[in-house]
């Protein structure tokens, strides 16, 4: 968290010639509204940020509330959370000014784009079924495991841990490929995520024309139904091209974050 007397708040950039209207609030106690600061072909969005610590939580979800936004009628560039610069004049001379070539070429090269993310979830107990009777070397280890003592199958359970394991990743790779085979020709770009949770099949964030949107989301659909109880799928979007914005480009340097 952040404290100054008087700073302004970054959010994003966007082109100067961009003449979206930003209705969000934007963070921080006392609302002063989203404006730009224009230099040369860029511009950041921005808020002033009077004296007060920016609550995590609830600006993080004004932070994102801001780009999400403009996301939904223009390109943005988003910027880290928490990015707070002293004045105007380091907002132009620390961050637009020294980056200005590659935040234009970066917005030219994302313009007409948004960012779709699809997660996919396993119900574990779902899944644990499915691999013991799909694996007999598991179904039959587990079944040993659970008839004798505990102090018997030490080395047992370490295998039968190691086997499940080995076939959860080879259903999250067999469902991941899935996903990207459907998905990924409708895209003009993708990244994946590798999993952080026990339950998560995959993440993977898509780079999808505007005006392909449609047409990928009919496809999440159908993969929803393909897919069925085996994977809860999640779909968020359109978004700020986060996986796929420059991030020394969008960092603002010299800044409080």
């Amino acid at each position: 968290m952040t404290d100054v007397q008087s700073a302004i708040y970054v959010y994003g950039v966007v082109l100067a010639s961009d003449r979206t209207v930003i209705a969000s609030e934007g963070v921080g106690r006392e609302k002063t509204g989203i404006r730009r600061i224009t230099h040369d072909e860029t511009a950041a969005l921005v808020s002033d940020l009077p004296a007060g610590a920016l609550a995590a939580a609830r600006d993080l979800r004004a932070h994102w509330s801001v780009l999400e936004e403009a996301a939904a009628r223009t390109t943005v560039l988003p910027v880290r959370f928490g990015t707070v610069m002293e004045s105007e004049e380091a907002v132009v001379d620390d961050f637009l000014a020294p980056n200005a070539e590659r935040l234009a070429a970066v917005l030219a090269e994302l313009d007409g784009k948004v960012q779709l993310t699809v997660k996919g979830f396993y119900d574990e107990e779902r899944l644990l079924r499915q691999v013991v009777k799909e694996t007999p070397e598991i179904a039959r280890l587990r079944e040993r495991v659970q008839t004798l003592p505990e102090a018997a199958t030490y080395y047992a359970r370490i295998q039968l841990g190691e086997l499940v394991a080995a076939e959860v990743d080879r259903h999250r790779a067999r469902d991941a490929d899935l996903v990207l085979g459907r998905l990924e020709p409708l895209a003009v770009a993708a990244k994946a995520e590798s999993p952080t949770t026990e339950d998560a099949a995959l993440n993977t964030a898509f780079l999808v024309r505007r005006d392909g949107v449609d047409a990928f989301s009919d496809a999440v659909q159908r993969l929803v139904g393909e897919l069925g109880d085996r994977v809860r799928i999640r779909y968020v979007g359109p978004l700020p091209p986060y996986s796929f914005a420059d991030d020394e480009a969008t960092l603002a340097s010299g800044a409080w974050a």
